[in-house]
């Protein structure tokens, strides 16, 4: 029998074994089986258990209870000796007399190593499929990338997965994900050489993925310093694909000691599809984010664009907002006899002075104009960040007018932009006029200075300003009867001063004039109590308004609460009225004429004769003084109609009970003649020049 089934089963490839299903004995076993398992196995000694799986003791999966004589019994099973997996059929056959199991062993093992490697494709497109799901359906790129690292970390069983990203000659650990009791090496991976990667470039350029299955291996191929780096991260093997924009190398993912890493190779093509998806995304945002920058930033000065404003704020409520409205003075100008460079320079030092003070909440909100914006900031803190700015402005010679406006509370806007706008188009009009007055703004700082927004108002507040008294005499006796106050500026600590001529037309058409006409009134008062409590003979102050102040609500009212204020009698503070300001509104200049005088004050009509002087102001206007301007004095004694005309208005004035002076008297034959004219007082060089208070009193009143 046994030579029997010697030649019948010896030749097979197959292994083939006979055991006794009682008491597990080895009764049989065939050439292939011994070559497996050793020659002696079948000399019926030994158990099937212990011979076919190392056992001590029967398998608890052994099919013995469901074994018959009729059919046979298939199962598969991998066995740890041979290693190999194998389908069995086991049934029951008569054997010496006796029951027997028999059973037969057919190597399947490539064919189930093939079936697992479909298997783990297939799973490795699942997983992939779930990274590119991730990827595709967030809106952060970095929690999109987060999420597909994690899953493909998990789904090999890795100790990390990650992405590199490089700069230049360097690259840097970006994003990182850790197996729990992993440490992070994120740290400790930024701005790494590239060289350290230039063998798995080779494998990049050709669309492949690196594969480093024992890093030990490296030490063979003399590659020390990558050995080195990898070691020193606990890393044993790894597998990386690159990330590429617009054909460009740009990075790679990296995942480090991968558990199921025999069946590494077959996730090359999700793995590079999982690459080039990430590119996609990075590719994706990258160009998001060029849009977003050119949307949303002003690629020629760096400032926020106009769309980031309204973007900012077009909605919402904001508390304790300040905005600083800039806009570059004559840039069509400088852009016209300089070039376009010149002018596009000029904007971007600009927006540069206002990021330098305002931080990063700087917009362009037009070719020549910019919004500085600051939130949660008190009046006093938004009023220094202006003050700053104008003086950056200054320093820097840059030809902008600025306008501020600030709110508590700020439901719209637009509004509070609006009214930085009203205030940036008033400074400048005064810039321009005082440059149509031959300033030079960028070299008088002075003038520069006062010609902002609140620049008049502060400069009072700091006491930069001042005033000196034109003297007034008595045509007929020379006795000093009275003085004109006017303004002085002088910043002593800065050695800056400025002619009242350089700045007050320009303030006048800023709007911004009434502070500095007050701050003389008050000075004028304070001079006047001063005398009177001195015990000096007190002489009448006349105070110039502008008329723009004079258009102001409640003019004469607050010009008598300011009088009153110092104890002082409105006798002696007469009220200089511009003869042109009647052109603006008659009916306002009479109202405001009658409102004064019926408080006690004394109404003197300023700069009678300049332009075309109307007879019909005699009409028109009840006032006390009419002041002949000096372009009609100038003639006096030389030139016999320029004396019948002024002594034909004396003449007019003395019928309607109404004084005269004569301005611009600087010769003796001018003030002779103006005596034999009969005018009241006269004020000029001749008498004196406009002079400190202190200087005004050494003088003529001791």
């Amino acid at each position: 029998m046994q030579n029997v089934l010697d030649s019948l089963l010896d030749g097979l490839s197959e292994l083939i074994y006979i055991s006794d299903p009682v008491t597990y004995k080895l009764l049989y076993i065939n050439q292939a089986g011994k070559e497996a398992y050793g020659a002696d196995s079948a000399d019926g000694s030994h158990y099937c258990y212990a011979v076919l799986q190392g056992r001590e003791e029967p398998c608890p999966f052994c099919t013995n209870d469901r074994l018959s004589y009729d059919s046979f019994f298939e199962w598969e099973f991998t066995n740890n000796i041979t290693g190999r997996h194998y389908l069995l059929r086991d049934k029951l056959i008569e054997w010496n007399d006796g029951e027997a199991r028999l059973e037969v062993a057919f190597d399947v093992t490539e064919r189930q190593r093939e079936s697992e490697s479909f298997r783990f494709l297939g799973d490795a497109g699942v997983a992939a499929l779930d990274c590119i799901r991730a990827l595709e359906g967030g809106s952060d790129l970095a929690g999109s990338i987060d999420e597909a690292i994690r899953i493909l970390g998990t789904f090999l069983e890795a100790d990390r997965t990650y992405i590199f990203e490089i700069d230049g000659a360097f690259m840097s650990n970006t994003y990182e994900w850790c197996r729990p009791g992993v440490l992070s090496q994120r740290e400790t991976l930024q701005n790494m050489p590239v060289k350290l990667v230039d063998q798995w470039i080779e494998y990049f350029k050709n669309g492949q993925a690196v594969f480093i299955k024992d890093i030990e291996c490296l030490l063979g191929e003399h590659r020390e310093e990558e050995y080195e780096v990898l070691k020193s991260q606990d890393i044993r093997s790894l597998v990386a694909a690159a990330l590429e924009i617009d054909g460009e190398f740009v990075g790679y993912i990296g995942v480090d000691n991968p558990q199921r890493g025999e069946h590494l190779e077959l996730i090359e093509k999700p793995l590079l599809a999982l690459a080039s998806f990430t590119s996609a995304r990075m590719r994706h945002e990258a160009v998001q984010k060029q849009v977003a920058e050119l949307t949303w930033n002003d690629s020629l000065t760096c400032a926020c664009s106009r769309a980031a404003f309204h973007r900012d704020f077009d909605r919402g409520s904001f508390e304790s907002i300040g905005m600083a409205l800039v806009d570059a003075d004559r840039l069509t100008l400088i852009n016209r006899e300089q070039g376009r460079p010149a002018g596009d320079k000029v904007l971007r030092r600009i927006a540069g002075c206002l990021r330098e003070v305002f931080g990063e909440g700087v917009y362009r909100i037009g070719d020549d104009e910019f919004c500085a914006v600051v939130e949660k900031v008190d009046y006093k803190e938004f009023a220094e960040l202006v003050e700053r700015a104008a003086q950056r402005f200054l320093d820097e010679g840059l030809p902008a007018s600025l306008g501020p406006a600030w709110r508590e509370r700020c439901v719209n806007a637009e509004s509070l932009l609006d009214l930085a706008g009203d205030r940036m188009r008033s400074a400048k009009r005064g810039r321009h006029r005082a440059t149509d007055l031959g300033v030079d703004l960028a070299s008088d700082a002075a003038v520069s200075n006062l010609l902002r927004p609140g620049g008049a108002r502060e400069a009072v507040r700091a006491g930069l300003f001042t005033i000196y008294l034109m003297p007034q005499a008595s045509s007929a006796t020379g006795e000093i009867v009275g003085a004109e106050a006017l303004i002085r500026f002088r910043n002593q600590e800065r050695k800056l001063q400025a002619l009242p001529s350089s700045f007050i037309p320009a303030l006048e058409d800023m709007g911004e004039i009434s502070s500095i006409d007050f701050f003389a009134l008050s000075e004028a008062c304070a001079t006047v109590s001063r005398w009177q409590q001195e015990g000096r003979t007190a002489v009448p102050i006349a105070v110039n308004f502008s008329r723009r102040t004079i258009g102001d609500k409640g003019f004469a009212e607050r010009v008598a609460e300011v009088v009153a204020s110092y104890d002082v009698d409105p006798w002696f503070i007469e009220i200089e009225i511009t003869e042109s300001a009647r052109e603006d509104d008659s009916a306002l200049l009479r109202r405001v004429a009658d409102g004064l005088r019926s408080g006690g004050f004394r109404v003197a009509i300023d700069d009678f004769g300049v332009e075309n002087a109307n007879f019909a102001l005699f009409t028109q206007l009840m006032f006390n003084v009419l002041k002949i301007d000096k372009s009609l004095v100038w003639g006096l004694g030389s030139e016999r109609h320029t004396m019948k005309i002024i002594r034909g208005l004396v003449n007019l004035c003395d019928d309607l009970g109404i004084e005269t002076v004569a301005e611009g008297i600087e010769t003796e034959e001018q003030y002779r003649a103006l005596r034999e004219a009969g005018c009241t007082r006269a004020q000029g060089y001749r008498l004196g020049k406009p002079q400190p208070i202190d200087e005004f009193e050494r003088r003529f009143f001791t």
